[in-house]
């Protein structure tokens, strides 16, 4: 019985993004911002139980990818969709949000083929992607400040190169990391929790964001440590 569980915990995450889906398409979407979270916390625990019950599968992870190509690749697609259609009539706007969910699927599925390793993700993970533009729809703190519809398309060019980039992303596992790596992550938490004290839930795409340059600051100093290392 407890070989289905994390599978059961996937499958909640499939059916609260394909509920998402279908309120942000009857124009009700006051609680896709908490189905959303759910997504999310199925998502963390799929994996979760799997490795404390001792039953990591290739089918389950496959299911994973599957239910996250529906959360975390469609569901932040259509919100950018609907975001871009209330600010603009020009299509290629509307119509540039296919590359989350297309980049989203190229993630999924080089993540699947990756014999890495490493306690530290390859390329942006499509959960954190999908927080980031499901975050700036609903958020009231001076989106339109920050990005307007060209902020946005660069916005999404980036997020999508970095999402089947090779840069890594790290993890929230403190065990046998470098000094550099544990000090930006702790740096990180503590920005992390001011913004939500001070600003609230409205300062979750400011996370994302501040994890991504964190990630990426790590990243080429750690790049140019060994380079120097060698030479």
């Amino acid at each position: 019985m407890k070989r289905f569980i994390p599978n059961i915990i996937t499958s909640l995450n499939l059916c609260f993004g394909l509920i998402s889906i279908t309120l942000m398409l009857s124009d009700k979407s006051d609680l896709v911002f908490y189905l959303f979270f759910l997504c999310l916390i199925s998502d963390y625990l799929d994996g979760l139980f799997a490795r404390r019950l001792n039953v990591v599968s290739d089918y389950g992870k496959q299911l994973d990818s599957l239910a996250d190509l529906i959360s975390f690749g469609a569901l932040p697609s259509i919100i950018i969709y609907l975001w871009f259609d209330q600010f603009t009539e020009h299509n290629i706007y509307k119509y540039s949000s296919v590359l989350i969910l297309l980049f989203s699927a190229y993630r999924l599925a080089k993540f699947n083929l990756q014999k890495v390793n490493s306690s530290d993700f390859i390329g942006l993970p499509t959960p954190a992607n999908a927080t980031l533009y499901v975050s700036l729809y609903y958020s009231n703190f001076l989106v339109m400040d920050f990005f307007d519809q060209n902020g946005m398309l660069l916005l999404i060019i980036f997020s999508s190169f970095l999402m089947i980039s090779n840069f890594t992303f790290f993890s929230f596992k403190f065990d046998s990391q470098p000094f550099l790596t544990k000090a930006l992550k702790y740096i990180f938490f503590i920005i992390s929790i001011l913004l939500l004290i001070f600003l609230g839930i409205d300062s979750l795409y400011i996370i994302i964001l501040i994890y991504i340059l964190l990630s990426l600051l790590n990243y080429f100093i750690k790049k140019l440590i060994l380079n120097n290392i060698k030479s």
